[in-house]
């Protein structure tokens, strides 16, 4: 048996929820990223930055909570509970995005896709921790 096998073995149960959680939240942020890219590259001249960003944020939320659900936290609630509490999470995340933004492009030198990049960074965190102990939450046990 090679060190991996053994280490998985040992160890795989008590950290499945974070590994599985940089996996899944890392193409979630690459799926997320990559839809503001697209709508921010066909829609820049038409739309204000913000106005990308809330509508690449309706796209992805949806399969940031479904690849979250299915794969990474054990379903403990009705899908349409679950859901809300996950945008429970998200929306205050996206509002301070929302006004970050377009600040970040006023008064810095930054290119929306580099700012977007930055403020991905904080909502991967952000997000972690809200799913972690408020959308995915365990029940307690009485």
């Amino acid at each position: 048996m090679d060190a991996l096998q053994r280490w998985t073995l040992r160890y795989w149960s008590r950290h499945r929820e974070k590994v599985m959680y940089l996996i899944v939240g890392g193409w979630n942020s690459v799926f997320a990223y990559g839809s503001f890219f697209g709508l921010y590259f066909l829609l820049n001249e038409r739309l204000a930055p913000s106005v990308i960003l809330a509508i690449a944020y309706a796209i992805s939320s949806v399969n940031g909570y479904l690849t979250f659900r299915c794969l990474v936290f054990t379903p403990v609630r009705h899908p349409v509970v679950e859901y809300a509490r996950y945008q429970a999470v998200y929306l205050p995340i996206l509002a301070v995005n929302l006004v970050a933004l377009p600040l970040l492009l006023a008064y810095t030198n930054l290119s929306a896709y580099v700012a977007q990049a930055l403020l991905g960074v904080v909502a991967v965190v952000a997000g972690y921790v809200g799913n972690k102990y408020f959308a995915f939450r365990k029940r307690k046990v009485k």
